[in-house]
């Protein structure tokens, strides 16, 4: 099997829950101390992410369903629920996890705010992960786009995952997706401030991370992916074309790799060394408003929502793609759009004025 074909295999795996769709959401935090600053990320002598993070996994040890929770570079807490049937299902997850955080931050009196934009600090001012993935992630962004430490410190944001039944569903829900994310990101827009300043009109998480990396970010759409055909395929050019950003050893060790995606995985093919494993940490590299993962396709588009709209996003999108009647309707919608008008919708979305 050629590396293309072995990429599009894993994306199109089978879902584990077969041809029952399931869903499920990633949520991120910005979380301050009592005197309003962001709290430490890596283990020192106050209350940190880490033992947050750490404290947060113990506190779901006896749950059914365990949620994966993680560390973002500016110390964000994120959460992601486990792959549910239902968004009511996913609803009584979230409502898990915000009980554990509410407790552990009453405990050690901090707060968090529910915005997809710091609003006091600039990148500079706030701790840093001690991760080498990371690191190698910053030096890599501050040299591919001007905002690539505003995107990774200062941002926040919700992603939707949804199971892909077939090659079709892929290309179909990914290429509705791309046309509907600066829908949506006018409609879920949540980054009022920014260092210590009203937004304005300006809608600042979409406009950083359309300034962190072209090689890897924006629409489909930017990458010349304009309709559902071959659309799988030309993702998987976008995977194989980009530069890497770290690689992974055979002991798990993360390094630099000088090259692109496909040299590393050509280079681990020729070793007879390619894995699943090492194709999944090369899909995690692209960060395209709408990516596929194994199985799943995920639409990072949105902000953080407010508290209590956490799942309006999720709603947004299962209801539109998930539904064959809207579905149909909205594909001759589109499919008849020009480039132009594309182009003029995905430059709106960077304008808070609906």
């Amino acid at each position: 099997m050629d590396l293309k074909k072995e990429i599009k295999s894993i994306i199109l795996a089978s879902p584990e829950a077969g041809n029952d769709r399931m869903i499920g959401i990633e949520l991120e935090d910005f979380i301050y101390d009592k005197n309003s600053r962001r709290i430490p990320v890596n283990p020192c002598s106050e209350y940190s992410a880490s033992a947050l993070l750490k404290d947060l996994i113990g506190l779901q040890k006896n749950d059914k369903y365990k949620a994966y929770y993680s560390i973002e570079p500016g110390g964000k807490i994120e959460w992601a629920s486990t792959p549910r049937r239902s968004l009511h299902d996913v609803q009584n997850e979230l409502n898990n996890h915000q009980k554990r955080l509410k407790t552990l931050l009453t405990n050690h009196q901090l707060d968090k705010i529910d915005l997809s934009v710091e609003p006091i600090y600039l990148p500079n001012e706030i701790d840093f992960i001690d991760h080498k993935k990371y690191e190698l992630m910053h030096k890599l962004f501050s040299l591919t786009g001007k905002h690539g430490p505003w995107m990774m410190r200062n941002t926040t944001s919700i992603q939707v995952n949804i199971d892909i039944l077939s090659k079709t569903d892929a290309e179909e829900m990914a290429f509705l997706a791309d046309c509907l994310t600066p829908f949506c990101v006018l409609l879920f827009a949540n980054g009022p401030f920014m260092a210590g300043n009203p937004a304005n009109n300006s809608n600042h998480r979409y406009n950083f991370w359309n300034d962190t990396d072209p090689s890897r970010c924006g629409n489909l759409f930017d990458h010349d992916i304009h309709n559902k055909d071959q659309l799988l395929d030309k993702f998987v050019d976008i995977v194989l074309d980009a530069p890497s950003i770290f690689t992974v050893s055979i002991g798990n060790d993360i390094k630099k790799f000088d090259g692109s995606l496909k040299q590393w995985l050509q280079a681990l093919e020729k070793s007879g060394l390619l894995d699943e494993h090492k194709i999944n940490i090369a899909l995690h590299q692209i960060f395209t408003n709408v990516r596929f993962k194994k199985h799943v396709l995920e639409i990072r588009g949105t902000d953080r929502p407010p508290k209590g709209f956490e799942l309006a996003p999720a709603a947004f999108w299962v209801g539109l793609l998930n539904v064959d009647s809207i579905r149909d309707q909205l594909m001759k919608i589109f499919s008849g759009w020009s480039q132009d008008e594309r182009k003029i919708a995905n430059a709106n979305a960077c304008i808070l004025n609906l």
